[in-house]
């Protein structure tokens, strides 16, 4: 089968969304698929290439930038990169949406230009979190009449409203009427015609799954998958100190995790000492609000390997967040699934299915998003002391949650979509 990804983020950028789709990547060629991406030159979560290539990250990756400047590029597994242009992008989600929207009308671009001498492909594979390759996902499945797979990672289009997407980017432009109309109707309307038309579409939660097929839309559940490398570490078995608690944070940090409670929170609670590793738009805002609280919160730079791991040596527990958002409660982060199999005490600031999956494996403690005085009666459990978690939450990540699980759940969805 060849199959043909559109995606904002991929290798040599380091995400969750990179990992994932290495991940896969390989999959489907170790299964004997042929494999072309269409992705922008990386950058994120810098604004430019250049700056991606001289981050702490990127230097690592520098070897790869030798193949890099030509329309096509070769990934770490052989598969075939078509590299789109890109928008500066910066904090705001304006430029951010705008990089995402550029990017993506260069793989529409791309896609059908290069394509030229090269076998169409039997399935198109679009992937979120960058909203507009969904509908250039669409676009390019109906131009080759090929069948489509959404990826729809968040809660899409719930999130649109919840979020107030388009007044956040464009409110100091246009009317609240307007803004509000095109949030609550016009934009919502567009995706759902959008996932309807497609032949699947992928989430990661049960519920958002029943949430999309009672609109119509052929919904299949594709949670993260946790890695070989994550499954066979030894189970973290670290005590916690009789004096306190260390509580790392490790991801993305933007507006939809709402670090601020935790932040806010540590200020709050003697005895927690809190790491954020990580980058993201909110970063600087938890910076300047950290200081002014004089909260024990630690910054450090994204970062993978020996070092990322001397970070969980540190830790006694991990965070897991989400914003109190309406769509949040159909949303689980990735991290969650990968402190479960590491047994790492769980805070986790979530609710919905998240939460249950923390309440119903004993992983941890859950506090309600928004709600600050929740944060700080679970941290001070927390600094009291908490037992660590049992196999059950290793054992539900293997039979819900593990690469082997993503990899055949895909291998079923493309066998029944290209049919």
């Amino acid at each position: 089968m060849k199959i043909l990804l559109l995606s904002h983020y991929y290798w040599p950028e380091v995400g969750a969304p990179q990992r994932r789709w290495s991940t896969l990547v390989k999959h489907f060629i170790d299964q004997g698929h042929q494999v072309i991406v269409a992705a922008p030159h990386p950058h994120y979560p810098h604004s430019r290439r250049d700056e991606f290539f001289r981050s702490k990250v990127g230097r690592r990756r520098r070897r790869v930038e030798a193949k890099l400047g030509g329309s096509w590029d070769f990934g770490e597994f052989g598969e075939r990169i078509i590299r789109v242009p890109y928008l500066h992008s910066g904090p705001t989600m304006t430029r951010q949406l705008l990089d995402q929207s550029v990017a993506s009308l260069g793989a529409i671009s791309a896609v059908m230009r290069l394509m030229n001498g090269f076998a169409v492909p039997d399935v198109i594979v679009s992937t979120t979190p960058a909203l507009p390759y969904l509908f250039a996902g669409d676009a390019v499945a109906r131009l080759l009449n090929v069948p489509h797979v959404a990826e729809v990672r968040d809660v899409w289009p719930d999130l649109i409203s919840d979020l107030s997407v388009v007044t956040n980017t464009a409110g100091r432009y246009l009317p609240r009427t307007v803004t509000g109309f095109l949030e609550e109707k016009i934009l919502p309307n567009l995706l759902t015609r959008a996932q309807r038309r497609a032949s699947a579409v992928v989430v990661t939660t049960d519920s958002f799954r029943q949430c999309l097929q009672r609109r119509g839309i052929n919904a299949e559940v594709v949670r993260s998958g946790v890695g070989r490398s994550e499954i066979d570490q030894t189970p973290h078995d670290k005590p916690s100190a009789s004096d306190g608690v260390n509580l790392l944070y490790v991801g993305t940090v933007g507006r939809s995790q709402d670090l601020s409670s935790a932040v806010i929170a540590a200020a709050r609670v003697p005895g927690v000492w809190l790491r954020i590793v990580g980058d993201g738009v909110d970063r600087p805002n938890l910076q300047a609000l950290a200081s002014s609280l004089g909260s024990p919160v630690e910054f450090f730079e994204q970062i993978t390997g020996a070092e990322l791991a001397q970070h969980w040596d540190w830790a006694d527990a991990g965070l897991v967040s989400l914003g109190d958002v309406p769509a949040h409660a159909r949303t689980v982060p990735s991290k969650l699934y990968s402190l479960l199999v590491r047994k790492i005490p769980i805070l986790g600031i979530v609710s919905g299915e998240a939460a249950d999956i923390i309440t119903s494996n004993c992983a941890g403690l859950v506090a309600q998003p928004g709600n600050v005085d929740s944060v700080v009666t679970s941290m001070q459990a927390l600094v009291q002391g908490i037992d660590s978690p049992d196999e059950r939450g290793r054992q539900w990540v293997f039979e819900n949650a593990s690469v082997d699980v993503m990899g055949r759940e895909y291998d079923r969805i493309l066998e029944l979509v290209s049919r």
